[in-house]
């Protein structure tokens, strides 16, 4: 049971009553804010839900544009070492490029809270800028995957997950009722940030190569997200926990439920980002438009994660993703795993864009809403650790599996697996739901 419930607060006295946070399984319900904060301390911090807050959602939307928009652009990298620079080398060898970048943006983010804690949020987010951009720079001269695999990878990875994280956990501390909102419209700037990113890289890598596409990305990416960057700040003073891994809550029944759910997300989207748009090749669509239709998932998705975001303020958003990993998995074996039909593919990209990635929406709102301030850094760390796990196991396994059953173009077998993905993280979904539901009773 989170701290907070383990030791309640007497919110009788009026002071107490104003400065402490009474969380649900849907929303906040109390001001959230330091207990320790008297009324008149608190009348001189910034307003919640307003002013500041919006600048911070801004910053934190367009470092999420270049963290999460450049997974997309290596959507178009990982078709162009398919189709174009490693054609002799084995498909499951070349996914560990991708493999490695996503496993460090997602696992890289615990170690973001020690961080914090000792410079601050906006130089560990500056630190996490530059790190990025020393590795795109450097996988822009890289002509070998071992290498790909250590700059595009490593390096880029660690740098992204110090970003990502700040970006999903600052909004928690300047928002209350429209907490939702801002994450959901945070979290769209993955996608936003496809239909910026992978038009540039696609035309820059036709026009001058794929080395030059990672310049153009470093220099925009530097840029963006040091403005970003320089305008994050706490709203009070923020000490998260100084544990890259806090075990005790590793023990609590709603993280692990947590994880195992991020576990098996992760790998449900991860198989059509990176297989469908060659799947798209395969069934003689021209390399260009299939590798511009992520633009259009992207802008669906953006959509998508902004409407579910409002939506988690009214509906619980386990009941959302439920619905939407539902309708994930039945459409990849009812229009993909089914069609070669152009037509099929473009309304199954669509649908998969618009539910397909509530999950990493809303699943930031769930651990806002639920653990204590302190505590969200590090809950959003576990979590994406899962995510890295996942990619860490699945990710070689499902190019493997591409490469020795499906002959790098029969797409059958990975297609069942994200369905399953999807399907198999409903039961987690339910039983995370009744639980919380459960506890809140007790």
């Amino acid at each position: 049971m989170p701290e907070k419930d383990k030791n309640p607060v007497d919110i009788s006295n009026s002071s107490t009553a104003n400065n402490y946070i009474k969380r649900t399984s849907n929303e906040v319900d109390l001001i959230i804010e330091n207990p320790k904060l008297d009324i008149q301390e608190e009348s001189k911090l910034p307003p919640l839900d307003k002013g500041y807050a919006w600048v911070i959602m801004f910053a934190c939307f367009i470092n999420i544009v270049f963290a999460f928009g450049s997974f997309s652009a290596f959507g178009v990298f990982q078709t162009y070492y398919l189709k174009i620079t490693f054609l002799n080398v084995p498909a499951e060898t070349i996914a560990w490029i991708s493999t490695l970048s996503i496993f460090f943006t997602d696992a890289g983010g615990l170690l973001a809270g020690p961080i914090i804690r000792r410079v601050g949020i906006r130089y560990t987010s500056i630190l996490g800028t530059v790190i990025s951009t020393i590795g795109l720079v450097l996988a822009s001269f890289s002509t070998k995957v071992w290498q790909l695999a250590l700059t595009q990878g490593l390096i880029f990875g660690l740098g992204c997950s110090i970003i990502v994280n700040i970006a999903y956990t600052v909004p928690a501390l300047w928002f209350n009722k429209r907490r939702g909102f801002a994450i959901g419209t945070i979290a769209s700037g993955g996608s936003f940030g496809s239909l910026i990113i992978v038009p540039i890289v696609t035309g820059i890598s036709n026009s001058y190569g794929i080395g030059w596409s990672f310049r153009i990305l470093a220099i925009l990416f530097f840029v963006v997200t040091l403005v970003g960057g320089m305008l994050l700040k706490p709203r009070t003073e923020f000490k998260p926990v100084n544990k890259v891994i806090e075990f005790e809550l590793l023990k609590d029944p709603v993280t692990i439920m947590i994880c195992i759910i991020s576990f098996f997300v992760e790998i449900g989207l991860c198989i059509p980002m990176l297989y469908f748009p060659s799947s798209l090749i395969d069934i003689g669509v021209e390399k260009d438009l299939a590798t511009n239709l992520i633009m259009v998932f992207s802008a669906f998705s953006a959509i998508s994660r902004i409407l579910s975001g409002y939506l988690a303020q009214r509906i619980s958003p386990v009941n959302i993703i439920i619905v939407s990993n539902f309708i994930s998995g039945t459409i990849m074996m009812a229009m993909w795993y089914t069609s070669r039909s152009f037509g099929v593919y473009l309304a199954f990209y669509i649908l998969l864009g618009m539910f397909s990635i509530q999950f990493f929406s809303l699943g930031p709102v769930m651990i806002a809403n639920y653990y204590n301030d302190d505590k969200i850094s590090q809950v959003n760390g576990i979590s994406y650790m899962a995510m890295g796990l996942a990619v860490i196991v699945g990710i070689p396994s499902v190019g493997a599996i591409f490469q020795k059953y499906g002959k790098r173009r029969n797409y059958s077998q990975i297609i069942a697996i994200t369905s399953a993905c999807y399907l198999i993280s409903i039961i987690f979904l339910v039983g995370l739901r009744y639980y919380t539901k459960k506890r809140k009773s007790n």
